[in-house]
Order: C-alpha cells, then sequence, then structure tokens
C-alpha cells in the first residue's frame, strides 16, 4: 500500500496577480500532495522518484513542509525554515513567473549525458534579455534560441557542471534579477540543485553511429530481382514501361533480399552507411504494409536464411539496417483478425482490435464494422496496448536483434497509443542495445516525439519542404528557407539534431527530380543541401541515377540497372557530395550557422574544430549579388574554382551551388 504524502502551506501574501510556482521533492516512489490553503493538489511523477507541481500562488511569503503517511517533513533541498505551532515548516518566497525554468522539461532542462546538459530559460518576446547561467565558480551565457508565440527562449551551449547545482542572473537594462527554483525575485534564495545519479530528466542521446550517417532506402519489391524462383504469380518484366505496368499493389516485379545482397556493392560504391528496409514481412501485396505474418520473412523476398545472410553482409562493411514496424494495423489475413472474422465475439483476439459491431463486415476496400487505418478494410487497426499483442511484438523484436540490424522505422508514429512506444517498445529496444535507433514517421513538427521517452529521430519532412519551397518555388526565397529550418533546429532537443532523416523523397511522395520539373540543376541544388545539412541524408533508391516518378505509385517502379540509361552526371554528383562527407566530418556532425540568406542567396557554413565547409546557393534563373563577413582563401569543390574573400558585395551565377573549403583542404 502506498503512503499518502502532501505538501502543505502556511501562507503571507502579498496583493499581486497570480504566479506560477514550481515545488518538487526526491521521495520513494509514493504519490506526493500539496495543500495550499486548504486545497490538496496531486504532485506529478518525473523520473528517478522526483515528483513536482506547478501552483497558481500570488507574490508572497509561503511555509510549507511535506506530509508522507501521516508523517510530516521539511524540504530537503530548502534550508530556509521557520516555526509554525512549534513545528518546523519550510520558507519559500514566491516571485515573478514570466522568466522560467521548468525542471520538469525537456525543453528547459535536457541531459544528454554526464559531461552535456543544455538548460534554458523563457521570457516575454517583448524585450530582450541577458541571461547567464551561475553554477560555483563557472559562468556560462545562454544565447537567443526561438521565439515561440510571446515567450522568447534563450539556450545554454551544452555544459559540463561539476554539480549540478545552478541558478541565472536576468539582467533586463540595467536592473540584475536571480531565477532559481522558487521564481525570479532581486534576491538568491533556492539554487536548482540535483543529484547526478537521480536527475529528474533522463539522460538522452541518439546512437553514435546515427549522427550525419547516409542511409539508402530500399522498397525490396522493386529494387533487384535476385532469384527468379520465389516471383510471385504474374510478375511483370523488369524493364517493362512504367507508363503501362501495374506499379500499385497489386503488382509485381520480383525484387526481393537476394537481389539486394546481388547489388551490395552499388551501395558500398555510393558510401552507404545504412539501409532502411520498407516491409519485409509476409504480406499479400508488393509494398507489404498489410502484414499477414510478422515471423516469416515474405516468401516472394526469401526466408529468414536469405535475411540472415543480407544482415551478415550488412554487419561484415560496417552497414546498419533498419526495419520497417507496421505496429498501428495488421493485414486482413492475419491470424488474430483472421480469428476474429470467423468466430466474431467468441474470438479471443476481440480485444486486439476496435470493433464496433459483429459480425466483421467490410464493403470492397472500406472497413464498416472495425476500424481500419484510414478506413482501409485491408489495414485492421490494432489496440497496441493490449498485452497479448505487446508479448507478440517482443518475439519479434528478440528475433531481429541480430548483428546487422541498427534499429526500427516506425510507422505512422502518432496513431499509435503513445504508451505503447513510452512503456514498452522503447524500453524492450533499449534494454536489447542502446545503439538502436527508433525512427519515427511522421510529416509535422515531431518535437514532442523527441522527448527521449519513445523515439530517436524522424522523417525531417520539414526538412524537405523547405528545400522544395526554396529551391523549386517561384521567388526562391532564402528568407522562408532559414525560417523554416531555423522552426525545428531551434526547437528539437539539440542531440537529435544530426541524427534527423533528411529526406527529399520517399515512396510515399513525388521523386526528387520530378519535383525538380526533372531540371537536373535544381536537382543537384537540392541534393548538395541535403548533403551538407545538419542532419543524415537519405537517398532513395534510383534518385542517384536520375530516376523520376509521380506519386505513389509512379514512384515505385523498378531499379535502373543498365547504366545506359543512368544520368552518369547526376550519378558522379552524389559521388562526390559522398566524397565531401568523408572527407570533412564537419559536414557530419559539425556545428551549423547561417551565413547570409539575402534574396535567393542562402549560405551556411559547418564546422567542426579546424574543419570548415561553406555552403552557397542561388536556385534562381537571376545572378544574384548578396554580401557576406567571410573571409580567407577558399576553394569550390565540385569545379576546383579558387576564392579569395574578403567581406564586402559578392555575386553568383544562376541555378548554382558552391561548396567551399579552405584552400589546401579539400
Amino acid at each position: 500500500m502506498r503512503a499518502k504524502i502532501s505538501l502543505i502551506f502556511f501562507v503571507t501574501i502579498a496583493v499581486g496577480l497570480l504566479q506560477a510556482v514550481q515545488f518538487f521533492v526526491n521521495h520513494g516512489s509514493a504519490p506526493l500532495l500539496n495543500v495550499v490553503e486548504g486545497e490538496v493538489r496531486p504532485m506529478e511523477p518525473l523520473e528517478n522518484n522526483w515528483w513536482w507541481v506547478d501552483i497558481q500562488l500570488q507574490p508572497g511569503v509561503y511555509n510549507y513542509f511535506f506530509e508522507s503517511g501521516g508523517e510530516r517533513f521539511t524540504d530537503p533541498g530548502n534550508s530556509r525554515t521557520a516555526l509554525v505551532d512549534g513545528k518546523e515548516v519550510s520558507t519559500v518566497t514566491v516571485g515573478d513567473d514570466s522568466v522560467r525554468h521548468i525542471i520538469g522539461d525537456r525543453d528547459y532542462f535536457n541531459p544528454v549525458n554526464e559531461g552535456e546538459i543544455y538548460l534554458a530559460v523563457s521570457t516575454p518576446s517583448d524585450s530582450d534579455y541577458r541571461v547567464i547561467a551561475v553554477s560555483g565558480e563557472k559562468r556560462f551565457e545562454l544565447t537567443y534560441s526561438r521565439d515561440f508565440g510571446k515567450i522568447r527562449f534563450y539556450r545554454s551551449r551544452p555544459l559540463a557542471l561539476e554539480e549540478v547545482s545552478y541558478y541565472f542572473e536576468i539582467h533586463i537594462e540595467e536592473e540584475i534579477l536571480f531565477l532559481d527554483a522558487t521564481g525570479l525575485k532581486n534576491h538568491l534564495e533556492r539554487p536548482f540543485e540535483f543529484s547526478r545519479q537521480a536527475l529528474p530528466v533522463s539522460f538522452f542521446d541518439t546512437p553514435e553511429w546515427s549522427k550525419g550517417a547516409l542511409y539508402y532506402q530500399i522498397f525490396p519489391e522493386r529494387f533487384a530481382n535476385g532469384n527468379p524462383g520465389n516471383d510471385p504469380e504474374n510478375v511483370q518484366q523488369w524493364n517493362t514501361d512504367t507508363g503501362t505496368a501495374n506499379l500499385g499493389g497489386d503488382g509485381f516485379f520480383g525484387g526481393d533480399l537476394q537481389g539486394i545482397i546481388d547489388r551490395f556493392d552499388h551501395l558500398l560504391e555510393l558510401g552507404v552507411e545504412a539501409v532502411y528496409l520498407n516491409p519485409i514481412f509476409e504480406s499479400p501485396s508488393s509494398h507489404k504494409y498489410d502484414t499477414q505474418d510478422y515471423m516469416q520473412i515474405d516468401d516472394n523476398f526469401g526466408d529468414d536464411e536469405t535475411f540472415g545472410e543480407l544482415s551478415s553482409l550488412a554487419y561484415d562493411y560496417g552497414i546498419r539496417l533498419i526495419l520497417d514496424g507496421v505496429f498501428n494495423h495488421t493485414g486482413y489475413d492475419f491470424f488474430a483478425f483472421k480469428d476474429l472474422r470467423e468466430n466474431g465475439e467468441n474470438s479471443p483476439y476481440k480485444d486486439w482490435y476496435f470493433v464496433k459491431s459483429f459480425p466483421i463486415r467490410k464493403v470492397r476496400d472500406r472497413a464498416l464494422s472495425y476500424v481500419g487505418w484510414n478506413g482501409y478494410a485491408y489495414m485492421p487497426k490494432i489496440n497496441s496496448l493490449n498485452p497479448q499483442w505487446q508479448d507478440y511484438i517482443k518475439e519479434l523484436v528478440e528475433k531481429y536483434d541480430i548483428d546487422g540490424v541498427g534499429g526500427w522505422r516506425l510507422d505512422v508514429a502518432t496513431e499509435v497509443a503513445p504508451e505503447f512506444w513510452s512503456d514498452f517498445f522503447r524500453p524492450l529496444v533499449k534494454s536489447l542495445g542502446e545503439e538502436t535507433i527508433l525512427v519515427a514517421e511522421f510529416w509535422g513538427d515531431a518535437k514532442a516525439l523527441l522527448r527521449g521517452k519513445s523515439f530517436d529521430s524522424a522523417m525531417n519532412y520539414p526538412f524537405k519542404d523547405a528545400v522544395v519551397e526554396y529551391v523549386f518555388r517561384a521567388g526562391n526565397s532564402a528568407g522562408r528557407f532559414a525560417a523554416m529550418t531555423n522552426f525545428y533546429l531551434n526547437a528539437y532537443p539539440p542531440q537529435t539534431l544530426h541524427s534527423l532523416w533528411n529526406i527529399l523523397d520517399s515512396h510515399d511522395t513525388e521523386r526528387i527530380m520530378t519535383l525538380a520539373f526533372n531540371q537536373r540543376d535544381l536537382m543537384k541544388i537540392a541534393v548538395a543541401i541535403q548533403m551538407t545539412f545538419m542532419g543524415s541524408p537519405v537517398i532513395y533508391y534510383g534518385d542517384e541515377v536520375g530516376m523520376k516518378g509521380g506519386k505513389d505509385p509512379e514512384n515505385r517502379a523498378p531499379m535502373i540497372w543498365d547504366d545506359q540509361r543512368w544520368d552518369t552526371e547526376i550519378y558522379d554528383f552524389y559521388r562526390k557530395l559522398v566524397e565531401i562527407r568523408k572527407t570533412h566530418p564537419a559536414v557530419k556532425t559539425g556545428d551549423y550557422s547561417v551565413l547570409v540568406s539575402e534574396g535567393s542567396v542562402f549560405g551556411y557554413i559547418r564546422s567542426l574544430g579546424e574543419d570548415r565547409v561553406v555552403v552557397l546557393t542561388n536556385p534562381s534563373r537571376e545572378r544574384a549579388t548578396f554580401t557576406m563577413s567571410l573571409e580567407g582563401k577558399y576553394v569550390e569543390n565540385l569545379t576546383g574554382r579558387e576564392f579569395d574573400f574578403k567581406p564586402g558585395t559578392f555575386e553568383i551565377p544562376p541555378t548554382t551551388v558552391w561548396i567551399l573549403t579552405l584552400n589546401g583542404e579539400q
């Protein structure tokens, strides 16, 4: 039986506006309650036995204590006490809450590892503040991060704090105030202080190998046919004209895992570091998102032995395989749904799905008496919180916890119950290997998914949208590109940025060459940005040889293996960019800063130690002038042209990208 704990205040109030005040304590596993003027408030759990509550109070002096199981105790983190009715209580002065640091929110308190903690403070956005974090004798100035509505965020660089004890100096014009655990006041009262072994927010970092890794996405049924003996019926010729071929879910060309093995040299030649495979488990369709049996490799793709050979090959070359986890819905003939169709309410699997009524009914491809993904009859939505379903997925994850498998890309991640990811899937996967990556499929702002409790990364569609808007749309606004990318660069936890999947297209979108209106010069600018921007570039199979394709399923045509049909200029361009990535670690894991954003000209610097790479782009059809403060002798890596920059005004030709390194370092 859990003890009941309460936090009780005795109040001396000064008239004023209500302020939000944080109270927190480290205490066992029991729930904590507080009482303010007789009102009981539950305290919410954080991590490592920390509990907290955010309370609206008027400015003033408050006396309080904790109560647990009928026993009371003062706040162990607060040395200010007083006697009330002969009993000791803790005392706190409530100040202004317009400037905040919230200890239970990773936006404000973000531990990455033992030597790396980010601290942030929010202020009103109507004034400029100077914010300094103070820890012992050390002082660290926070810099502007972003505005969010009427709130402005300031964030520190990663700090190595000897002791996790700190407060903030807030400089407003000539005035200096102090922000500590009791709020904003004109005096220091109680620093934020935590044990390094028991922080209120857990350490969170992405797998080291994933930072700046180069990915290659393969749609297995359309990549290469290595074993004609396992081809499905009515297989089409590989080079059938895509204008007349069936590229849909019921169209087959014979691609399989043996084909990936046979063409592995192509991946090695490209310099790929990880391969994302669309679903490979038993399914009646070509896309395999309607899984029939998760425990079996699709028989048209091969078997466990074939997959073992592929994973061993990948492991031998240090390449990670990323599997596609479709855990929002199953296929229509998945054993549990098949039993549900046959046995109705008597089925032991009736709680595995969301059934509106019995019997199970559909009309054509639409679900009627049950919930299907997007209403599709052949993709019934699973109850992801069902314990038996989770046991089944546990068996699957453990089966593929083998050498060469580096992680999971999780389909329609936000349509699955969040507790499935945070309470079951992530703990399971990370218990088997901390270096396994979990990547969410989500098309919008993924900040809420990257909190250290569910995913390490996400498919970065906001990056794709920014590139398409800047490079392919009228106006070619560099300022808009900066704003669209800064939106997530300044909002996501910094430790996730190098591991974001920077895509230009995928099996769900038009191919990048088609988005570029089949204009090679524009595509090359987009690819150059992808390959040099902060994050992990993902090449969708065939883009590297100039394949075209509209929306699904036109984007899923068979890979072109006849090199006479390749766009060799595009292929050589990819190879050169990969060479730059391998030669300059700054492009993989270096810092990013905007150098110029003027009209159609965008420029940025990637830097890591002495390594610096400067990228300048002008996707417009007009020559552009711009000003920048860059100084020094540089060489352009794509053409070999040399530059001697001095701060001033420069010209850049139309539809041009320059990738510059200090002369002698290319």
